[in-house]
């Protein structure tokens, strides 16, 4: 059966329990459930999630949910109630995404650090109620789960016309969840609400299914219950605590509803649930034995950073440089401007990006008519676009997908949305478009040319499903153009989905199903990648930033996993869009923070990917009206001036990395060319805050960025090199961070002065650049010391070079 541990505050209760089976239920409050050994099939609000050894899910209050568990179960059960986490969001309705089934997030590992130091602590003060330890860990279990899971009605996407419904929804249960143990009216909550008692009685019925007074009551009811089955206070305190007038009230309607008082109903319930002497102990050595296995862990203060490694120069290896492949820049038609090609041209010559990214090249403004009976199509734009690109050096990545032009403030405030709909009504259009454009470039560009390009077919869900009548679904698309390429081209790459794994889990592992009965397998596998998890709840959308700073590794995991598993056998894959936000209005993108941001992202994703491609390379992409200042917050590697920001910087000191890889670590990557020099590229990356999670993303201070980490220490870096060549060696080392290089700070220094002039803008981009020192270092019994200072969020390149 199981034991407990209960703080005093009645708020939080922990459980260890056994139970093999549960029917279906649901509680008042948040439940977090940790598995410690066996295995448990979950149900929640009618899906079902498989849980192994140290899997983590938090069930949602009022969300039915059962389980059906091994011989060998063992898990821990968390009760919070929801009351703490109203008062601690400002009695805002929350809900937590939080399941380790589902989802990758070093946070997880926290939350079990904390659980385990709970439970160990449990053991040795079992009977302790003072135990202030205990107390603070549950609290500290509450910071983890909101920082890093909460979802608040904030992150509701909404359609337009919802919003007012879905705002008074959201009114009538918070106020009612927030005072349903106060003598509350209908009056009450329509004077609250400013609405008739009327207008609310019908609204009511109508969308509750029941009238105001029943609602109110089986909320009581719901508590009250919780209150018999899991605390010892007097029916009488549980009755008048919950909002009944008097207990003679409560017997009668929960007689009514229950059919037994609650005095009856308080004993038989606890009689079952109570485990006798021998099940008690069992479950407790159930307990010790696994702590005895796995430990408690010791919950650490911040003690500042540091990194030292033995590196022995002779092993060395090739590998993919990962990052500096593609560029996304962004709709076709935004390459025919010539301030975009000026940065196309500033992007190849600084960073050398092999290929560029675009997109909606059937759009109208191309002047293709995929509609032409006589198949007379002009592709007179698209070659000018071409013609461009190839003058540059650059090839083509041409995703054939209409995709919206969008630019974003935040998930839930759009600047500009504009649609460009699925323009293939019959599949023969698509057919006979796409022949007629390759046998074009063929014969305007040669054959080897056009088979150096890339094509990509991304998942529109607007093409998912056959009967929508006048789209074309994605399948039948994928494989007639698959087709119609290959015939022309066979040696030409053509892949998709371009997926968002970890936004809809269950809609990918579908897609990959479904795609294993198709004709055609794509070239490679491409996805895109925003640290954002997406997801319903009751029918309504949402979507949060994610916490977890190896988001981008996890989705790529978890891609990989689920391609393995249901044995999908993909040559490539490519990550053909990747950032940490979409939104075009965060100064976090005009920081040194974001150069860190992409070393340490490449650096441990070196070998998972075998592409990844940033988003986006100008900030000329997301121009708009309020977009009239030097820095907006755009996304981009450099400003709509030219000017390279931190994140631009951080690709140039990857470019100036050897091709053989010596060693990689947490902070560093370390390569050679195969001789006496080795290339080093370096990062502090700082985490960001729950103070950043909590402020809307346009509403980031551009004047305290410093406010958004968790800590702003600086961090020493020590490599020890072995086996080197002895003699002089010069080392060469340039520097970003907020004193030397970076725009934003050096704007800051202006006072962020709106109106510069071109002498202004010029200094700007000098002073933007890269701190260099060059020094000498004597190689003496194969050794050298390496050591760096780093400031936070800063990052480095070194280069290390025997003199002749």
């Amino acid at each position: 059966m199981g034991i407990n541990s209960t703080v005093n505050t009645g708020k939080m209760d922990l459980k260890v329990l056994d139970l093999q089976s549960e029917r279906e239920h649901f509680h008042q409050e948040i439940q977090l459930i940790y598995l410690l050994e066996g295995s448990m099939e979950l149900k929640v609000a009618g899906q079902d999630f498989r849980l192994e050894r140290d899997d983590i899910i938090v069930v949602n209050a009022e969300k039915k949910h059962s389980h059906r568990a091994s011989s060998d179960v063992l898990y821990c059960e968390i009760s919070i109630s929801y009351q703490i986490i109203m008062e601690a969001f400002g009695n805002s309705d929350v809900i937590f995404w939080c399941n380790s089934t589902v989802d990758k997030n070093e946070s997880y590992d926290k939350l079990r650090e904390i659980i385990r130091n709970l439970l160990n602590r449990y053991l040795l003060r079992e009977e302790s109620a003072a135990d202030f330890g205990r107390m603070g860990l549950f609290y500290y279990l509450l910071e983890v789960l909101s920082m890093n899971f909460v979802v608040r009605p904030d992150d509701r996407i909404r359609k337009n016309h919802e919003d007012k419904f879905n705002e008074r929804i959201d009114q009538i249960n918070s106020y009612i969840r927030n005072n349903y143990n106060q003598p509350i009216t209908l009056k009450d909550l329509s004077e609250q609400l400013y609405l008739s008692n009327a207008y609310l009685s019908r609204f009511f019925k109508k969308n509750y299914g029941m009238n105001f007074a029943e609602y109110l009551t089986n909320i009581r009811l719901f508590h009250a219950v919780d209150g018999l089955l899991y605390t010892d206070y007097p029916i009488t305190k549980i009755a008048l605590d919950n909002g009944f007038s008097n207990v003679a009230v409560f017997n009668k309607i929960f007689k009514t509803v229950y059919g037994e008082p609650p005095s009856v109903f308080r004993r038989k319930s606890k009689k079952a649930a109570a485990p006798d002497a021998d099940e008690k102990r069992e479950a407790r050595e159930k307990l010790e034995r696994y702590l005895s296995e796995n430990g408690a862990e010791k919950i650490e203060e911040h003690t500042g950073s540091s990194e030292t490694a033995e590196i022995t120069v002779r092993e060395r290896r090739p590998y993919k440089a990962i990052w500096n492949r593609m560029i996304n820049i962004g709709p076709a038609e935004d390459l025919l401007n010539s301030e975009m090609q000026e940065h196309i041209m500033l992007l190849k010559e600084a960073l050398n990006f092999e290929y560029v990214r675009f997109w909606n090249i059937f759009s109208p403004r191309l002047l293709i008519r995929v509609d032409d009976e006589n198949q007379e199509y002009n592709f007179s734009k698209l070659d000018a676009i071409i013609d461009f690109l190839i003058r540059c050096g650059v090839k083509p990545f041409i995703e054939l997908g209409q995709k919206p032009k969008r630019v974003q403030r935040s998930v839930k405030s759009i600047l500009i949305y504009d649609e460009e709909p699925p323009v293939f009504t019959k599949l023969s259009q698509w057919e006979s478009v796409l022949r007629e454009m390759m046998r074009h470039m063929i014969m305007r560009y040669g054959r080897a040319e056009v088979a150096a390009w890339k094509f990509e077919m991304w998942y529109d869900s607007r093409m998912g499903r056959q009967e929508e009548g006048d789209k074309v679904p994605y399948f039948e698309v994928f494989n007639k153009g698959y087709e119609v390429i290959k015939k022309l081209l066979p040696e030409v790459e053509v892949g998709g989905c371009g997926s968002r794994t970890t936004f809809r889990m269950e809609e990918f592992k579908a897609i990959v199903s479904e795609w294993k009965k198709q004709k055609y397998m794509p070239d490679f596998f491409s996805l895109l990648c925003y640290a954002y998890i997406e997801g319903e709840e009751e029918k309504e959308s949402f979507s949060k930033r994610s916490t977890d700073t190896d988001f981008l590794a996890n989705v790529i995991d978890q891609t990989r996993g689920e391609l393995e598993r249901q044995d999908f056998m993909v040559k490539k894959l490519y990550v053909t869009e990747w950032n940490l936000t979409i939104s075009e209005r965060n100064y976090i993108n005009d920081s040194c923070y974001k150069g860190a941001y992409i070393v340490k992202n490449i650096i441990d994703n070196l070998d998972r990917a075998d592409m990844v491609g940033y988003f986006v390379g100008s900030d000329r992409f997301s121009e708009y009206y309020d977009s009239n200042q030097l820095l907006h917050g755009g996304t981009g590697l450099f400003t709509r001036d030219g000017i390279m920001k931190p994140a631009g910087f951080a690709f140039d000191f990857l470019n100036e990395m050897y091709p053989l890889l010596i060693a990689r670590g947490k902070n560093y990557m370390v390569t050679t060319n195969g001789h006496d020099a080795y290339g080093f590229v370096c990062h502090n990356y700082k985490r960001l805050n729950y103070y950043y999670y909590l402020t809307e993303e346009d509403e980031i201070s551009r004047e305290k960025i410093w406010q958004y980490f968790e800590d702003r220490d600086s961090m020493d870096l020590d490599l020890n090199l072995t086996d080197l060549e002895e003699g002089e060696y010069q080392i060469k080392i340039q520097r970003i961070n907020e004193e030397y290089g970076s725009i934003l700070n050096e704007w800051s220094d202006m006072g962020f002065y709106k109106e510069l002039s071109r002498q202004d803008i010029k200094y700007l981009r000098r002073v933007s650049e890269p701190k260099r020192t060059i020094s000498n270092i004597k190689v003496e019994n194969g050794r050298a010391n390496i050591h760096i200072r780093m400031a936070a969020n800063e990052i480095a390149f070194v280069k290390l070079g025997k003199m002749l």
